[in-house]
């Protein structure tokens, strides 16, 4: 993304908040992620607790942890050409929200894969799109 001023950044991100949705992008093999606060808003936490992909996987769903690993590894090796899966996440008060995380390889460069997607909440992303539809009607 390329935004030529922190105020159409801020503009996206009201964008996509409005709509439950949020960005993602992850550098490996660091597994350094950057992100749309929206994503750590919707689990009821506060981004500056995750800087690497791990802080976001050890609050998924211990049933849903091996399919979205293998999810993202059949991507990465090229059997599927994009990481798309879905999962239970811990909001921060003890209950799980659903999540459907979609995304693929977006560069590659000095043995680094940049990998970049949208992550929203199941249950609450088709309310909150259909009623940002209807605002502009």
């Amino acid at each position: 993304m390329n935004f030529g001023s922190g105020a159409e950044l801020d503009k996206f991100e009201t964008a996509m908040e409005a709509i439950g949705l949020a960005w993602w992008w992850m550098e490996l093999p660091s597994g350094v992620i950057f992100f749309s606060p929206n994503k750590a808003k919707m689990i009821g936490r506060n981004p500056s607790d995750f800087i690497h992909y791990r802080h976001f996987t050890d609050l998924v769903h211990p049933e849903d942890y091996a399919h979205i690993m293998q999810d993202m590894s059949d991507h990465l090796d090229g059997k599927k050409p994009l990481y798309e899966t879905t999962y239970r996440i811990k909001h921060n008060d003890g209950h799980y929200v659903q999540f459907v995380d979609r995304g693929r390889i977006v560069g590659k460069k000095d043995g680094e894969t940049m990998v970049a997607g949208f992550v929203f909440d199941e249950a609450e992303f088709p309310l909150k799109a259909t009623a940002a539809a209807q605002m502009l009607y």
